[in-house]
């Protein structure tokens, strides 16, 4: 899959760009299963792609920890560092209807896994 994002510069003004994400969503039947891979792929394009460190850019937070810090009950994949407003396109690929899941940006840099 890939994330659209909006990126800005002086020479060419508001453009999309694309970064390929390895994830397909359609392997997942669980929420919990498709966020824990869903994090992984982010990991590994902070890392590799932006050189950021994912033990601090990338969280993941269960469904738990999320309604305790007031985001509702979902897991929660997040990356602040990330491009700008990254989650919202994302949102648009990252889900599995039949199963019964799908996502949705909290922000605009994080996704909330739910039903």
């Amino acid at each position: 899959m890939h994330i659209d994002y909006e990126d800005w510069t002086y020479e060419e003004g508001t453009t999309i760009r694309k970064i390929e994400l390895d994830f397909d969503a359609s392997k997942y039947k669980t929420k919990a299963g498709a966020a824990k891979a869903f994090y992984k792929a982010l990991c590994k394009l902070a890392k590799e792609v932006y050189d950021h460190d994912p033990a601090y850019e990338v969280h993941l937070t269960s469904p738990k920890e999320t309604a305790e810090l007031g985001y509702g009950n979902c897991w929660r994949v997040g990356w602040e560092a990330g491009p700008y407003q990254w989650a919202y396109s994302a949102s648009f690929q990252v889900c599995n209807h039949e199963a019964g899941w799908f996502t949705e940006p909290y922000y605009s840099f994080d996704l909330c896994f739910t039903n």
